[in-house]
Parts: structure tokens; C-alpha cells; sequence
């Protein structure tokens, strides 16, 4: 069997060769690269627009006013759903279960008189499943949304906020 061992003098380029990769550098540089694009543009694509926190904010109230009313028909005494207009937080008690509102969206409350004081607005539910009902109108930018916890029933209902002027 005969073997050779002539070499090329040619010096291999070891850019052309198709086994070679590429270096440290290479691969540091371009993941830098994408962490800058992705951290630019990562915000653009997941911000929240007015409306979905509007419609998040809606949810909640009308997700408090439920376990407000369940819990009046469960211990049998009155529970207050009480919204802090400054703080724009939620608060079921007796139970002190809390639900934190977008900072930025603006509130308006219309309750019974009765059940104001300050900046603090309260629906009371009863445990025979009324209650001193009320509306709440929720703003932010040029975007509004309204809902009303009817006094009869206690149902929480999304409204048009023409509906409340």
C-alpha cells in the first residue's frame, strides 16, 4: 500500500475552510447587538395601551364587587367595597382582600351619600344581596369606561360612559 506525504505549501485560510467557526469576540459582539435591539424594542411591543388598562381596571372592580357580594351572603352581615380615590386601590372588608388600580387613571365615583367620606367611596352589600349601588367613571388619555353596581341586585354591569351624563 502506498501513501503520500507531500504537503501543499499553500497556507490554509482557515476563513474559506467550511469546518472553521466563529470567534469569542464574533459571538460576544453579536449578542450584544441583539440584547440592545431586543431591550429597545421589547417596550414598544408589549406596552399597554389606555384602553386594555382601562378595561383591566373595569375587571377588577367588577371582580371586587363579586367577592364583596359573596361575602355578604356567606357571613351574613354587611361588606363595604371601598375604592380610596387618591391611592386608586380597592378594598373588600371585612375581609381586607386588595385590588391596586392603574396610578394613572382617573376616577369618579357616585355612591350614596352616606357612604362617602374624603377621598373614600364605598358600595355596602347586604347578605339578603342589595345594596347601596353606585357608578364609577374611569378615564385615561382620551379613552373613558363606566360601570354601575346596580342597588337592587348587586350585579356589577359595563356601561356606555355617555350613559352616566
Amino acid at each position: 500500500m502506498r501513501t503520500s506525504s507531500a504537503r501543499s505549501s499553500r497556507p490554509i485560510n482557515h476563513r474559506s475552510d467550511p469546518g472553521s467557526g466563529y470567534t469569542l469576540t464574533e459571538l460576544l459582539v453579536a449578542l450584544l447587538v441583539l440584547g440592545l435591539v431586543t431591550a429597545l424594542v421589547a417596550p414598544m411591543l408589549f406596552r399597554t395601551s389606555p384602553q386594555r388598562e382601562l378595561t383591566r381596571s373595569i375587571e377588577l372592580i367588577e371582580q371586587a364587587a363579586r367577592m364583596a357580594r359573596t361575602e355578604a351572603r356567606l357571613t351574613g352581615q354587611d361588606t363595604l367595597l371601598r375604592l380610596d380615590v387618591d391611592a386608586r386601590t380597592l378594598l373588600v372588608l371585612p375581609s381586607e382582600q386588595t385590588f391596586a388600580l392603574n396610578r394613572d387613571i382617573e376616577i369618579r365615583a357616585t355612591v350614596a351619600e352616606a357612604e362617602l367620606d374624603g377621598d373614600l367611596a364605598s358600595v355596602r352589600f347586604f347578605p339578603e344581596g342589595a345594596t347601596t349601588g353606585g357608578t364609577f367613571l374611569l378615564a385615561l388619555e382620551d379613552r373613558e369606561a363606566a360601570m354601575r353596581i346596580n342597588w337592587l341586585t348587586g350585579q356589577a354591569e359595563r356601561l356606555d360612559p355617555d350613559e352616566l351624563d
